[in-house]
């Protein structure tokens, strides 16, 4: 397992720390400086690199490009859906041609227009005609589920927010091999799993860890989804279970925090990031 810096991202995304930074150059010292083996890539901030100066850029500072964002319109209506492949394919042999094999995509947990059975099949037809894309430019898609039910209580539909719902959608666009998870641990264990789930995951669907630690004084079916610790700073999420059990699976890829913080948002940047690899540092020791 490898720690990696995710600073590309909004704080209205996944992924992030709390701090944004637009510019590839400047994420690469970051990361460099405080000694992270990888990084997440927004190829829009790439600025005056050309995509062989990025590689030698990270080449030369010895980082990984580990995972970039999914430009695909899976949820939005047939028309920008279809129009947003296209740059699915431009992204992809951007990122082939740097060495970035992963995109990560968030399955939201509910929808207000169409059942879960709807959703589903649309959503697995939909993935089909990737498929070809992700041959081409051998990448992998990281699939998020969404375990808490803060953010499907007061929705009209449900949907995937569960390991083996992910699993389904994969088999059914028959993207195995091509598919897998970005398994956060807080998104595990509230969603009812268990470290039996773990065990029977296919070590080929995982592709991307997020950690983190859950407030005191809820339960599953009450804890909120966007307030967050890091990892081992309540003990509420049982992460060194999780991450010794993936270990043991054999699992060696990109390992992220992503607490959800005030705190750290508050911090400077530089605070910031050398708090999450300090947490980082704590949790991969372990294993």
């Amino acid at each position: 397992m490898y720690s990696v810096l995710n600073i590309t991202d909004d704080i209205t995304h996944c992924g992030n720390i709390g701090h944004v930074v637009n510019d590839f150059t400047t994420i690469c010292n970051l990361a460099h400086q405080y000694d992270f083996k990888g990084i997440n890539i927004d190829f829009r901030y790439l600025n005056s690199l050309s995509l062989p100066e990025g590689k030698e850029l990270l080449e030369r500072l010895n980082l990984k490009p580990v995972a970039f964002d999914f430009p695909v319109k899976l949820f939005a209506d047939q028309q920008e859906f279809e129009q947003s492949l296209s740059e699915f394919e431009s992204v992809a042999k951007k990122a082939h041609e740097i060495g970035c094999q992963l995109t990560l995509c968030y399955l939201p947990p509910f929808s207000n227009d169409l059942n879960f059975n709807d959703r589903f099949i649309q959503t697995s037809n939909r993935l089909k005609q990737l498929k070809y894309i992700l041959k081409r430019y051998e990448i992998k898609i990281g699939f998020e589920f969404i375990g808490p039910t803060e953010t499907r209580r007061n929705t009209k539909y449900d949907f995937i927010h569960t390991i083996d719902g992910t699993r389904a959608l994969i088999a059914s666009a028959e993207l195995y091999g091509y598919g897998g998870f970005k398994l956060d641990v807080h998104h595990w264990q509230n969603s009812g799993a268990s470290l039996l789930d773990l065990h029977h995951l296919d070590l080929e669907y995982i592709l991307y860890l997020e950690l983190n630690d859950g407030l005191a004084g809820y339960d599953i079916f009450t804890i909120p989804e966007f307030k967050r610790e890091l990892p081992y700073q309540t003990g509420v999420t049982n992460v060194k279970d999780f991450l010794t059990l993936l270990y043991e699976k054999g699992y060696q890829g990109p390992v992220v925090v992503e607490p959800w913080n005030q705190t750290i948002k508050n911090m400077s940047l530089d605070k910031a990031i050398q708090t999450v690899k300090n947490s980082l540092d704590y949790c991969l020791a372990f294993n």
